[in-house]
């Protein structure tokens, strides 16, 4: 008995063995694997909010972690990660360092204007 070919089928010979089928609209993408030091790095820069010293550390690491993922030349599935740490670390330890300016500035003026007002 001859079988009958399914025009639907997308195997029209059924003596051919079946093919991997195709991904449903999505080409094969790899898994990427994730650098040790992402989530600390974006962690540290989000701290950096509330306890100023993690900002540099963030900045520091985030730069560190960039260079050493150029220098290997692997695609790492959370390299965003790092950027955004970093960034977020830079932004937050200039915003710390203008403040420290300004408090000292403060504290110069708050300081000069008590010793004029013991001296008179």
């Amino acid at each position: 008995m001859i079988a009958m070919s399914n025009p639907y089928d997308p195997n029209p010979n059924p003596y051919q063995a079946a093919q991997q089928p195709a991904p449903y609209g999505q080409p094969y993408q790899p898994v990427l694997p994730e650098h040790p030091q992402g989530t600390t790095i974006l962690v540290l820069g989000i701290v950096g909010l509330f306890f100023t010293i993690c900002a540099p550390i963030a900045w520091y690491m985030g730069g560190k972690a960039l260079k050493e993922i150029r220098a290997s030349g692997i695609k790492y599935a959370n390299e965003q990660q790092i950027v955004i740490g970093r960034i977020l670390g830079m932004v937050l330890t200039i915003v710390g360092l203008i403040g420290l300016v300004f408090g000292l500035v403060f504290a110069g003026i708050v300081f000069l204007g008590v010793l004029s007002q013991a001296g008179s």
